[in-house]
């Protein structure tokens, strides 16, 4: 691999549409070249079923004309491996054991945000301490996050930006609705999402999208009980970057806010996407997307700080494992924290809306997995 840098010079000059593809592709390329001879672990070695499927994702299945996306490969991929389903990855997607375990490859050194206390769904004794540190904790006016340990999507997670503003007695009460969570969209979610326990963590909340808009009416104003309800309104959320592995190299990255306004390349350059030119195809027909200036040049300069940290731990970590893909969201702009892991995700969703690339990482992902193998590959 070769050494991460932070290069804006190979920024564009302008929004750009078909170039970006391009450069995409050659990042790509470098997660193919890395397949062969990967070190990868047992549990993420492909089923005889997806081996066929990866030809099929090349080739255009038996017509030919056949598209295949990586919703459509990562689903797949569900289905395959749901028969053994096996266990020894499930801690990627368990909200308490990734903070550890993830600590453990790095020396001990915490790459997500510090979990002040936890409980599984049932264990009287633990959420009783976890209330007593939300109490603690809230006294104190700090920030707050509960979450629940299993779930995803953002769903039945508890912003407490200003805890003494609600009082204790009602971020407590969070507590036991984050542990009892559940949402419909879960039901869709992969079985290793679903194999983790029910359970609820706490940690401090990370510096908000808010605190850096002068206009913030439409975060907190608009819907003051959002947070009681475990919903995270648009812009009280972090600067969240969802930064994709392929095969242990940083292929790209974009903002889970505004997927469709600007990629990160992996140099770590910030490109615009030119949203209305003929080949920026989006799964579902919207508006061109905006995004505050302030903030993408808010987003710069932290890349441009802190990119090569970024894209080193992030591959330094599917290496570790040996996984063939990984999605680290990195939170970013908080002051007091830095940049700091929100979630690992495997078997996750990544540019599933911007169809070309995720046309091309589906391919990209089942050629790297047949050159791996050593299977001929048509049609790369």
């Amino acid at each position: 691999s070769d050494c991460p840098r932070s290069d804006e010079s190979q920024c564009l000059p302008a929004p750009a549409c078909d170039a970006l593809l391009s450069l995409f592709e050659t990042h790509l390329d470098v997660g193919i070249r890395a397949a062969r001879g990967y070190a990868m672990h047992p549990a993420c070695e492909p089923t005889q079923a997806l081996v066929k499927y990866f030809n099929d994702v090349l080739s255009g299945g038996s017509s030919g004309s056949s598209v295949k996306d990586w919703r459509c490969v990562m689903n797949k991929r569900i289905g395959a491996t749901y028969k053994e389903r096996r266990p020894a990855l499930v801690w990627l997607d368990d909200k308490f054991e990734q903070v550890c375990t993830t600590a453990s490859f790095f020396d001990g050194r915490e790459l997500h945000l510090p979990i002040y206390a936890h409980a599984a769904k049932g264990d009287i004794a633990a959420l009783d301490g976890l209330c007593a540190a939300v109490r603690e904790r809230a006294a104190a006016g700090e920030p707050l996050v509960v979450k629940p340990r299993h779930g995803s999507n953002s769903k039945h997670v508890f912003l407490w930006p200003r805890p003494q503003d609600v009082g204790e007695d009602v971020i407590v009460d969070s507590v036991s609705k984050a542990a009892d969570s559940y949402d419909k969209s879960w039901d869709k979610e992969s079985w290793n999402q679903n194999a983790v326990p029910k359970g609820v963590v706490l940690q401090p909340m990370y510096a908000p999208l808010s605190n850096f808009l002068d206009d913030t009416d439409d975060c907190v104003q608009a819907d003051p009980q959002a947070f009681s309800r475990g919903v995270c309104p648009k812009f009280m959320r972090p600067m969240e970057l969802k930064v994709q592995t392929l095969f242990g190299e940083v292929i790209g990255a974009q903002l889970n806010t505004h997927p469709q306004y600007l990629w990160v390349c992996r140099e770590g350059a910030v490109h615009i996407w030119d949203q209305t030119a003929e080949g920026f195809l989006t799964r579902h027909s919207r508006e061109p997307e905006q995004m505050p200036h302030g903030l993408v040049e808010l987003l710069r300069g932290t890349l441009r700080e802190h990119w090569l940290a970024i894209r080193a731990d992030s591959e330094r970590l599917a290496r570790a494992v040996g996984l063939d893909e990984l999605r680290v969201d990195w939170l970013l702009c908080d002051p007091k924290w830095g940049p700091r892991v929100g979630e690992l995700t495997y078997f996750g969703t990544f540019a599933i809306d911007l169809i070309p690339l995720s046309v091309k990482l589906a391919r990209a992902f089942a050629h790297a997995h047949l050159s791996r193998l050593g299977t001929p590959v048509l049609n790369a």
